[in-house]
């Protein structure tokens, strides 16, 4: 099933909230538009955005991943808490090769297994986030590296790394999931697993993949994650799930299964970084922001659960 690069665009109600958003922002707050704050709100954007792209593709296949935000902090002690024996490279190839290892025990019990992906990532969750406490002992730790404290703030072209980063993986993972054989082949098996696997196509490989691909999204944002506040934490990333799945959800993609984009989930992701930042400079605390985004989540869940029973019924 061939999707659109640009589907998103037959329903304009995401460009138009963006657009709306960006300027209520502009009128009611004078520092919006400043090239310091736009710089920050791209690198804000740019962690759990990486992740949401992850999260798009198992969204596609009907699936969904819980255990991101699990992934995060288990990325974020293993870089922070081997640099001071190994050096920080050592430490972010572990902490990546871990979210691999978790994305495969997600995949394989989904697929081999036949547990849900929601019992899945549920339990994969629970467990990946003991292992963060584990090996942090339930404590913070300071990175020692500046180099590395640096990173996902480098400048490039004028962007922050951790931005050039989530917008080149954009490109990449659209091209392939909208111009490839095998990128179109994630559609089909979130559209209707059985004829997928009628037609010849490989569906828990498809599955396997998907799982494997979020869970080293979810690693990599987390490196960057890492970077930015140059600390180790088993408690960060308690909110990357809502956000994720937020981000997909604003950006077309289907709970369903079957359709979406990537640059679909990069104008989600927008919308929620710009509603964030607007709402820190006219002084929304942090408690209403949660209660904004879950309300946010909750309309966009039952928005897409009508656009699905309209479709089933036209």
């Amino acid at each position: 099933m061939k999707q659109p690069v640009f589907q998103f665009l037959l329903n304009k109600r995401v460009l138009i909230i963006l657009l709306m958003l960006i300027l209520v922002a502009t009128l009611f707050t004078q520092e919006f538009m400043t090239i310091g704050n736009i710089r920050n709100v791209l690198l804000q954007v740019a962690t759990d955005g990486i992740i949401a792209i992850g999260m798009t593709y198992v969204i596609i296949t009907g699936g969904i991943d819980l255990s991101v935000g699990s992934v995060v902090a288990m990325t974020s002690v293993i870089t922070i808490f081997l640099q001071p024996y190994f050096g920080s490279g050592i430490g972010i190839v572990v902490a990546i090769l871990a979210g691999l290892v978790t994305g495969l025990t997600n995949g394989l019990l989904v697929t081999r297994v036949g547990v849900s992906p929601f019992v899945t990532t549920l339990g994969t969750m629970t467990l990946v986030k003991g292992v963060a406490l584990a090996i942090s002992n339930s404590h913070t730790k300071s990175g020692i590296d500046p180099v590395f404290g640096e990173l996902a703030k480098q400048p490039v072209f004028g962007l922050p790394l951790a931005t050039v980063v989530f917008l080149l993986l954009v490109v990449l993972a659209e091209l392939f999931l909208v111009h490839s054989y095998n990128g179109r082949g994630f559609y089909a098996v979130g559209g209707n697993p059985e004829a997928a696997w009628l037609a010849g196509l490989n569906t828990k490989g498809y599955l396997l993949g998907a799982y494997v691909f979020c869970s080293i999204m979810a690693a990599i944002g987390g490196v960057f994650l890492t970077s930015r506040i140059n600390t180790g934490s088993p408690i960060i990333g308690g909110d990357t799930v809502t956000i994720a799945v937020s981000a997909v959800l604003l950006g077309g993609t289907s709970m369903a299964g079957g359709s979406g984009t990537i640059v679909g989930t990069l104008i989600g992701i927008l919308i929620l970084g710009i509603l964030k930042n607007t709402m820190n400079l006219i002084g929304i605390g942090g408690y209403y922001q949660t209660i904004i985004l879950g309300v946010l989540l909750v309309l966009m869940v039952l928005l897409d659960r009508l656009n699905f029973t309209r479709r089933v019924m036209t």
